[in-house]
């Protein structure tokens, strides 16, 4: 059986979709695609599918809502001119050449934000951030707030809603 290309032969180091930077992902390449690679979780690759936010840099996040609202908020900066929120999808790889962990941020379609649909998902990002203000990920929303006792999430009975 052949062996699958390491991702910086398949990519050009540096390419990067709409010009943003590949540094704070510690991206080899940010490519444009027509259609996504499935989800992959193996020793050697990983293929997680999510959303990347663009503006100046790449960002990846596994659900929208973060997505959008970080999107959203670099917009609101006097220091971001524009930005654009993916679907896409994060590939690891080991590279046997180089001995180094590799990644390729895939993207594809059109940006997904300033939608109509877009207050439905910030007003999810802050329901979840509200339940689980405890937790650095997002979480979806359940109706209920969590806490965070002896290190361990637990659901209370209070409820969440309304915001």
């Amino acid at each position: 059986m052949a062996r699958r290309k390491m991702l910086c032969e398949r990519y050009e180091r540096g390419e990067s979709a709409f010009g943003n930077g590949l540094d704070a992902g510690w991206y080899l390449a940010a490519v444009a695609c027509e259609e996504l690679p499935g989800e992959v979780l193996r020793d050697d690759r990983s293929v997680t599918r999510g959303y990347a936010v663009g503006f100046g840099q790449w960002f990846f996040f596994p659900a929208i809502e973060p997505a959008l609202a970080f999107g959203r908020a670099a917009r609101m900066s006097l220091d971001c001119s524009g930005y654009g929120v993916y679907e896409a999808a994060r590939e690891l790889q080991f590279c046997h050449r180089h001995e180094v962990d590799e990644w390729v941020l895939l993207l594809a379609g059109e940006s997904l934000d300033r939608r109509p649909d877009e207050v439905e998902h910030l007003k999810r990002f802050v329901q979840g951030v509200k339940e689980n203000n405890w937790s650095a990920h997002w979480h979806p929303p359940t109706g209920y707030i969590t806490d965070h006792v002896n290190g361990r999430p637990v659901k209370t009975r209070q409820r969440s809603l309304p915001l």
